[in-house]
């Protein structure tokens, strides 16, 4: 006899252990690559994949809350370089501060994610198709600010490494501890489920869309400070970042479907992408090398979470219930009949 089909609460549960159990598997690599890379080559390397992963890690943050969402952002990398391009513009050549600058350069780009929240959630369409068109726009404006060229900024100290890899760590574990809460994660996600994806789903799975992109785009325009800081200079293409970002969030398990994941993934594909990135740099490996890694750990992502998935579904799955046996047949009492 065929399984009986599993009910709406045994199908909707999100089984936390499965993607701390593979977080772990990331925390045991993460932990190797860290040690060896501090014992066996010099310790400005360890700091330069700290740095690097502090802007990288606020863009992942904001992808994979997309992604929760059921609402992937992929303008993230486009809405940093925008941001890092006007902040830069408004320095340079209208003698903006620094603070005032990049404060309107956030507001703009969080601005951006909620216009694009919007159009998801009015047209009911995915958010992919919406956030990939605005690319183009998104980029044309920063090229336009840039005049296809860089802007140079300078800031004066050294960059923070430990103050932007801390607010990373902070967002991105604090936000996928918050997600654990039914009343956050159950409003926000509506849009996983069985239903036609061209059907309306109406305004509670706007609801997600509208939090993830504006959520994301803010996350994004952040990074922008970071990036500016370490690189000294803005340009106009952030279409990397989007990559790297994605890579990072499907290795760390969040899923493509929508909001199942972890609380510590995004933390740790970030950095174990960004010490093997510079290590590449360190061992004078060509500049396809770094792309290919980059790209293998997007595809080793998404059989990872076709694997979170599948376990995540398997036990789900309800055993046969055990079918009782028939009552006794009622006897009719003696002399009871057509005849009597």
């Amino acid at each position: 006899m065929a399984a009986s089909p599993p009910t709406s609460d045994d199908a909707d549960r999100d089984r936390l252990a499965v993607h701390l159990i593979w977080e772990g598997v990331l925390a045991f690599i993460a932990v190797v690559l860290i040690v060896a890379t501090a014992a066996l080559t010099p310790h400005q390397n360890l700091t330069s994949a700290f740095s690097q992963a502090g802007y990288l890690g606020l863009v992942a943050a904001g992808l994979a809350f997309s992604l929760r969402t059921g609402s992937p952002n992929l303008a993230v990398g486009s809405i940093v370089a925008f941001s890092s391009t006007l902040g830069a513009y408004l320095i340079t050549d209208h003698q903006w501060g620094k603070p005032a600058a990049m404060v309107v350069a956030i507001v703009l780009a969080t601005l951006i994610g909620l216009v694009l929240g919007l159009l998801v959630a009015v047209l009911s369409v995915p958010a992919w198709l919406v956030t990939l068109a605005a690319v183009a726009v998104i980029q044309a404006i920063a090229l336009a600010l840039t005049d296809g060229s860089v802007i140079p900024v300078r800031f004066e100290g050294s960059y923070p490494t430990a103050l932007w890899y801390g607010l990373f760590f902070m967002v991105s574990v604090g936000g996928g501890a918050l997600w654990l809460l039914p009343g956050v994660r159950r409003p926000l996600a509506a849009s996983r489920g069985p239903v036609d994806p061209a059907r309306w789903t109406g305004p509670r799975a706007g609801l997600g869309a509208i939090a993830g992109l504006t959520g994301s785009s803010f996350l994004a325009g952040l990074a922008a400070v970071p990036l500016l800081m370490r690189i000294q200079a803005a340009e106009g293409s952030g279409t990397n970042l989007t990559t790297v970002a994605l890579a990072a969030v499907l290795l760390g398990g969040a899923s493509v479907f929508g909001r199942r994941a972890g609380v510590f993934g995004t933390l740790l594909a970030v950095t174990i992408l960004a010490i093997i990135q510079v290590l590449v740099a360190y061992n004078d490996g060509p500049l396809w090398a770094s792309t290919l890694v980059v790209g293998l750990a997007a595809l080793f992502g998404v059989a990872a979470c076709r694997g979170l998935e599948s376990v995540t579904d398997q036990l789900n799955r309800r055993r046969p219930a055990t079918l009782a046996p028939p009552p006794p047949a009622l006897r009719p009492p003696p002399g009871w009949g057509p005849m009597s």
